[in-house]
């Protein structure tokens, strides 16, 4: 089984539910349309090193079109200039290369999860 490449945080209104579902799902282009599809998606993180490298621009730009709006972390297998400009010129919100300090990466989860509450939480 492939590692997952996409973790998508997702809200509920359902009485008797979590307040939020994480899927983690391996993608790619012959099964993007059932992860892509999820509704209520208020974070994606991206771990690049499960992704092929040849589908990785075409991945960023599916979370771009289907989740537009929504917080994107962007965890990439290696340190590179490459890696890193494909993150940010592709919407990334935040990103970090492996090794990931757990207790940081926590940090940093939570205070995307927080803005994403409140977001979720002001008037239209």
């Amino acid at each position: 089984m492939k590692a997952p490449s996409i973790a998508l945080e997702s809200s509920r209104t359902l009485p008797g539910q979590p307040p939020w579902t994480l899927f983690c799902e391996s993608v790619d282009q012959y099964k993007s349309r059932q992860v892509l599809t999820q509704p209520n998606v208020r974070l994606v993180i991206l771990d690049d090193q499960a992704v092929q490298e040849n589908d990785r621009k075409w991945l960023l730009t599916q979370i771009g079109k289907y989740f537009s709006g929504v917080s994107l972390l962007y965890v990439a297998g290696n340190q590179s200039d490459t890696n890193e400009k494909r993150a940010r010129t592709n919407g990334a919100h935040y990103h970090v290369s492996k090794p990931v300090s757990p207790e940081r990466f926590a940090h940093v989860l939570q205070s995307f999860l927080r803005t994403a509450q409140v977001k979720a939480q002001a008037p239209l």
